[in-house]
């Protein structure tokens, strides 16, 4: 985030900035309000990221964009892969070759990326970061190799695109054009925001220990979970023992999927539901813990281990976008909320005009 906003405040030209190594938030920068031509500036300085790696079981390198696309996107494809037999358990001894040709290959590339290959120590690296999550792993000592890539693994899988998701459409909302009537609000909600975050942080850059002050901030992040579920099916939980659930009788051996979206657009249990409101969180009628109250981290024993980290992430994320510059959507893009995948990534591109907030 660092180097993104670095280079935007040094460009005195467009600039196109890519997040994570799926989402691509395209970004023109605009001096005095005006929108300048782009250039790709996606490749950060040396030393600075990991271009590829020597992957034995291919026989060749991997690029990072490759591995990130076995190791995220495909498994996720993967979780929400149909097997028609799941709808006909009486045919389930009829071999579905495809869908599990499908998943086994998924799952063997996911392995070998993963690093149970390993790299070759004979190839020149390449960018390599001296130091990582991975080293801190390293130097305790105490887990076996197969422990350690699986807690790299989910770091990635788990967090990498989710977070990136709930950070491009918070900017999105915060961005909508002023001009227009629908967006005036929105408008004020950005200078809201950064009126919290200078009373709160002054001169000071923001940071983590920042984020407990911030409760508009934190309203913002909230309310895009709602609004724009990262993740709006639930991926299915099997129901170990006979369970009612809404007045429903669910059978011991059921597979079951939350329509999460269904529920955070419920109008009986949001006023407006289609409207992104932050301030619903702020006027008094929810108590802190019903901040979860949209589900995004899961519940109960399965609630995802990593929220905390999620929030502090995507929270200082778009709390810094605020602090350099203010946000402008590019002109007709006020109603583009299409989604594609399973994590609600924009079918459209994030253009924005980014103007840099003179700093006193």
């Amino acid at each position: 985030m660092e180097a993104l906003l670095a280079a935007l405040v040094a460009a005195d030209w467009g600039a196109v900035a890519a997040i994570g190594g799926l989402v691509v938030v395209v970004i023109l920068v605009a001096k005095a309000g005006v929108g300048m031509e782009h250039k790709d500036r996606t490749n950060g300085p040396p030393g600075e990221d990991v271009s590829s790696v020597y992957v034995k079981e291919f026989g060749r390198e991997v690029s990072k964009e490759e591995i990130y696309q076995t190791i995220v996107v495909d498994m996720m494809m993967c979780a929400i892969d149909v097997d028609w037999r799941d709808f006909f358990p009486y045919l389930r001894w009829i071999p579905n070759t495809s869908f599990e040709t499908r998943v086994l290959r998924t799952e063997s590339r996911r392995t070998a990326n993963r690093g149970d290959a390993g790299i070759d120590p004979s190839t020149e690296e390449k960018n390599c970061v001296r130091v990582c999550y991975l080293d801190m792993l390293l130097a305790e000592n105490t887990l076996t190799d197969e422990q350690l890539t699986m807690m790299a693994w989910e770091e990635i899988i788990e967090s990498a695109d989710t977070t990136l998701v709930t950070t491009e459409w918070a900017m999105y909302e915060l961005a909508k054009n002023p001009e227009k009537q629908a967006s005036a609000a929105a408008s004020l909600r950005n200078d809201r925001l950064y009126r919290e975050i200078q009373d709160v942080c002054g001169d000071e850059m923001v940071t983590e220990d920042h984020l407990p002050r911030l409760a508009y901030l934190n309203a913002v992040f909230h309310e895009t979970l709602r609004r724009h579920s990262p993740v709006p099916l639930i991926p299915p939980r099997f129901v170990h023992e006979n369970t009612k659930l809404a007045g429903y009788d669910i059978p011991a051996g059921t597979e079951i999927v939350i329509n999460l979206y269904g529920c955070n657009m419920n109008k009986e249990e949001w006023k407006e539901p289609e409207e992104w409101r932050p301030e619903r969180f702020m006027d008094g009628s929810f108590e802190d813990a019903d901040m979860y109250k949209t589900m995004s981290f899961g519940a109960g024993r399965r609630a995802c281990a990593g929220a905390l980290q999620a929030t502090t992430i995507s929270c200082a994320a778009i709390a810094r976008f605020v602090q350099e510059f203010r946000w402008r959507l590019k002109e007709g893009d006020e109603d583009k909320v299409d989604t594609v995948q399973l994590t609600s990534y924009k079918l459209h591109p994030l253009y924005v005009y980014l103007t840099p907030r003179v700093r006193k």
